[in-house]
């Protein structure tokens, strides 16, 4: 039987996700105290008559290395959600070799040939993957050729190591959206910051009222605000870890269906 295995342990085999909205919500199933076992997978799957997800699919390679090949979006969110861990029954690890990787494999639909330990793939092949099989049953050789002169189509130097730095860049990377927007304080009280906080950012000697403001004071500035103390610096801080999902929270009650479990 497999053990816990801690996600920072983890590397990915591609480094973004198309589904942001929905790896957020899953967070919040996350910290509510799910996981994500067979049994909740087919029970999703039969209220919302969609295929059964398999486990979360973690590939070994001999030289130890643990990369996800399949759930990546059930991992960031458990991530995210503040669990560290995968249980033994929401995964499955699977033996694989580099080599495996680099080749070509028509018959088990596998075109994307890359090396895990310095590429990723990216998100959506899916029109490529068409175009492939398109010139296979035209001329397999051809299929080849075009596969190898097209790499870029598919696969792309890896830039995290893990998960947990994917995560980390998630996070700046909604704040950095945030900041070219525009974003305001206030917009953070749906992310826990209080209106009170919000008044003592104002009428500080920096007169802070938009996140492009707020990240530019150091921690030392933000506390010797009169009357902010560690309880006011922890709202804005705790926001600031959760701002991947603002934009999931303003819209939330638009939803019309439960996450997707992906």
């Amino acid at each position: 039987m497999n053990g816990p295995l801690q996600l920072d342990t983890l590397g990915t085999m591609h480094d973004e996700m198309r589904h942001k909205h929905q790896v957020v919500e899953m967070s919040w199933l996350v910290r509510d105290g799910l996981f994500w076992t067979h049994d909740v997978l087919c029970a999703y799957a039969g209220k919302h008559h969609t295929p059964v997800r398999h486990l979360i699919a973690i590939a070994h390679f001999p030289d130890g290395r643990l990369l996800i090949r399949d759930g990546h979006h059930r991992c960031l969110a458990t991530y995210i959600g503040g669990r560290d861990y995968l249980r033994h029954d929401e995964y499955r690890l699977e033996e694989y070799t580099y080599e495996m990787y680099a080749e070509i494999n028509f018959e088990a639909g596998f075109v994307t040939p890359f090396d895990p330990r310095t590429e990723v793939r990216v998100s959506d092949f899916t029109e490529f993957r068409q175009e492939v099989f398109r010139l296979y049953a035209r001329s397999p050789e051809e299929a080849i050729t075009f596969i190898r002169q097209s790499k870029s189509r598919y696969a792309r130097p890896r830039q995290y190591n893990n998960l947990t730095q994917l995560a980390e860049h998630w996070r700046q990377k909604a704040i950095a959206e945030g900041t070219a927007r525009g974003d305001l304080v206030a917009d953070m009280a749906i992310l826990g910051v209080s209106n009170y906080t919000t008044k003592l950012l104002e009428a500080s000697r920096w007169n802070i009222i938009s996140l492009q403001q707020l990240l530019v004071r150091t921690e030392e500035e933000l506390l010797q605000i009169d009357e902010l103390g560690q309880a006011g610096y922890r709202e804005i801080k705790t926001a600031l870890q959760r701002y991947h999902e603002l934009d999931v929270l303003r819209t939330h009650h638009t939803h019309n269906g439960p996450p997707r479990f992906m």
